[in-house]
């Protein structure tokens, strides 16, 4: 047996009272002499004996009744087989305050955050000062990799502050055990202090460790409300200057209140250009659109915003996109430069188009351009191929043209070694299109829908495209016979377009048709999309830099346009091009800047994790139901609501079978036959 407060034993000394109270009242009988005493004698010797042995009885059960109230209030317990061995020896303690966004919640005692830091330093001090302590956060500081006196875990305590990065349950686990595997005692315990959100809590990867008993301690905020910026992504990858763009976004209500009227406003390098309002349902979702227009070329840094309390770090969006000044076309031509291509490029100053013979290539040449065009070139030497095929894997944007000679084996060469459709037999059967993909990007933002009497153009001849398994291809333009006029295959970081037929007169009408522009130019547009718009903080992402050339002995910096941050990210040149990755260094969301020494290169933008954002928990049952179908037997829920710190190193101690209520249902019985016998023995 045990004691959780051994200190009340020294109540003990209290049973003197009763002893000196019984010494003290002790009659001596005197002696009466009678000239007939037989009788007198024989009654008093009777009494005498009754009465000493009632007085030796209530002794006995006012010491019981003392003994047992001070029992009661040290608290013994018999602790469970898992627990013995424990009771001696320092402690080494792990307490986790989780950090993250939804510990801004507001409960009754401030922020969930300052209620868990102020139940991390109670448990800390109701320790001995032998007992260790190692604190761990989210952001699994280095700082904190060690084990600090009572004083000084509460000023560590003390200073922690909300953090971006989230991490769930069976990793803050991990950590701790990691670094209790290596302290030399039997004697330690893990207490998780948090929220407990469902989406980080994941119960079934928990590590089991049969010489570490963890407690968790769930808080709960007064209220759970939170709307919040979910995604964004524009209509349409194709920005222009001074052309109508169109941006989307979800907006998600987590709570039991509807919401009317959310002002939703849009910033384009922080100026406002768009503003809405949404209503969204109880724990519902909506889709908002919202119509810009940029008059200025170059880097955009935009955001979106909202106004939501007390949860706010997913109220603004942070985006990056791009309008470009001009858009590279190269044209490698055969035998002659197509007039039709030229009429539509030559013109327009936003294009630069250059045209070059097959056999004057100068490959150098070929990474800055932002649409290559094979216009029935027949080169096909391996220099020439593996040049092309670098340019497409890398990020590259071609479109092959088939020759009007019917000669397309050499031009198989290289749709062979893309592992794209070849061109086989010339049909010369009359047909015209049929359908086109209003969901690719070239064509979406141009046809709201097409009229099923819409004047197609004519195709005379053209070569039939290989059936085969090709990964992501795309049909652009479909023949009314279901043949391909046009298609698209993603190679790697590119796409390669595939026309069925020259553009000659005598081959289609596709050329001189109004659909012609539109096609064609996209190609060159498109060609410059960024990968992604924004990127998540705590995630680990390759960020590639097309098309951008640093000097060897240039540095690469990532910086904050408004303030001094700023860093050296890692830079790999690989298969795909170069790359920069930026691991854990960015904190903060907000829109950043690529700068090669002074000259700005690039930009991007960082938003936090929305995993925080649903605000859903577990409760203490639901804790304890994860507990059980897991298995996790060394694990204990604490319900630390309303209770002092004395209660909750009670609860924690006391892991077995407790007695303390025996010993007072013990004294009453000793009290109640004390009573009971004063009544009712009349010796």
């Amino acid at each position: 047996m045990y004691f959780i407060n051994p200190l009340f034993l020294y109540a003990l000394f209290a049973i003197a009272i009763p002893i000196a109270v019984h010494l003290f009242n002790f009659q001596r009988f005197k002696i009466f002499y009678f000239s007939d005493t037989r009788f007198i004698k024989n009654l008093k010797q009777r009494t005498q004996r009754q009465s000493q042995l009632k007085k030796l009885i209530i002794l006995s059960l006012r010491i019981i009744a003392i003994i047992a109230i001070v029992f009661a209030f040290a608290r013994p317990y018999i602790p469970l087989e898992k627990n013995k061995g424990q009771s001696k020896g320092i402690y080494h303690i792990v307490l986790y305050v989780d950090n993250s966004f939804s510990m801004e919640g507001i409960s009754r005692r401030g922020t969930l955050l300052d209620e868990a830091k102020e139940k991390a330093k109670s448990i800390s001090q109701a320790y001995s000062e032998e007992d260790r302590f190692m604190l761990i956060t989210n952001d699994f500081s280095a700082k904190h990799q060690q084990f600090f006196s009572k004083e000084e875990i509460k000023k560590e305590i003390d200073a922690i502050q909300i953090s971006a990065v989230s991490r769930p349950l069976d990793l803050v686990m991990n950590y701790a055990l990691l670094h209790l595997s290596r302290q030399q005692t039997a004697n330690q315990k893990v207490y998780i202090i948090s929220d407990f959100q469902q989406s980080m809590s994941n119960f079934a990867n928990i590590p089991k460790d049969e010489n570490t008993y963890t407690y968790l301690i769930p808080l709960k905020a007064n209220t759970i409300n939170n709307v919040y910026i979910d995604t964004a992504w524009f209509e349409t990858p194709i920005f222009q200057v001074e052309q109508a763009n169109t941006l989307r976004l979800i907006l998600k209500n987590s709570s039991k209140n509807e919401v009317e009227k959310l002002p939703v406003k849009l910033f384009v390098n922080n100026k406002q250009k768009a503003v809405a309002s949404a209503d969204i349902k109880a724990n519902g979702t909506t889709e908002v659109k919202m119509n810009f227009t940029v008059f200025e070329k170059g880097l955009q840094h935009a955001h979106i915003e909202i106004l939501d309390y007390p949860i706010n770090f997913d109220d603004k969006l942070y985006f990056t996109f791009y309008i470009d000044d001009t858009y590279s076309v190269l044209s490698i031509y055969g035998e002659k430069e197509n007039t039709f291509l030229n009429a539509l490029f030559q013109n327009d100053s936003s294009i630069n188009y250059h045209t070059i013979n097959e056999h004057n290539i100068d490959y150098a040449t070929l990474k800055n351009q932002d649409l290559i065009i094979l216009d029935q070139a027949k080169e096909q030497s391996s220099g020439f191929i593996s040049a092309i095929e670098d340019y497409v894997r890398q990020g590259g944007n071609l479109l092959i043209i088939p020759s009007v000679n019917k000669d397309i084996a050499m031009s198989n060469i290289l749709n062979q070694r893309l592992n794209i459709s070849r061109f086989e037999s010339l049909d010369s059967q009359k047909t015209r299109f049929a359908a086109l993909n209003l969901e690719h990007d070239i064509y979406n933002h141009i046809f709201e829908k097409i009229d099923a009497n819409m004047d197609y153009p004519n195709v005379f001849y053209y070569y039939v495209l290989s059936k085969g398994i090709f990964h992501n291809k795309q049909t652009l333009i479909r023949l009314e016979n279901n043949h391909d006029f046009l298609c698209v295959y993603p190679i790697e970081k590119g796409n390669v377009y595939l026309l069925a037929t020259p553009l000659d007169n005598a081959y289609s009408e596709f050329q001189k048709h109004a659909l012609f522009v539109p096609t064609i130019y996209n190609m060159a547009i498109l060609a410059n999309i960024q990968e992604k718009p924004y990127y998540t903080i705590g995630e680990n992402f390759r960020i590639p830099l097309n098309k951008i050339e640093i000097q060897a002995d240039n540095i690469i910096e990532i910086t904050h346009p408004t303030t001094n941050f700023s860093f050296i990210p890692e830079i790999r040149n690989q298969m795909s091009g170069l790359s920069i990755f930026v691991h854990d260094q960015i904190k903060e969301a907000n829109n950043y800047l690529i700068k090669d020494k002074e000259n700005i290169i690039g930009g991007l933008s960082f938003n936090y994790n929305r995993k925080e954002s649903e605000m859903v928990f577990y409760n203490k049952s639901n804790l304890e139901e994860h507990i059980k179908d897991n298995e996790l037997t060394n694990y204990t829920v604490l319900n630390l609501q309303n209770k002092s710190t004395n209660a909750i190193i009670s609860e924690i101690e006391t892991t077995g079978t407790r007695l303390w209520q025996y010993f007072i249902l013990l004294a009453l019985a000793a009290l109640l036959s004390e009573v009971l016998l004063l009544r009712l023995w009349k010796p």
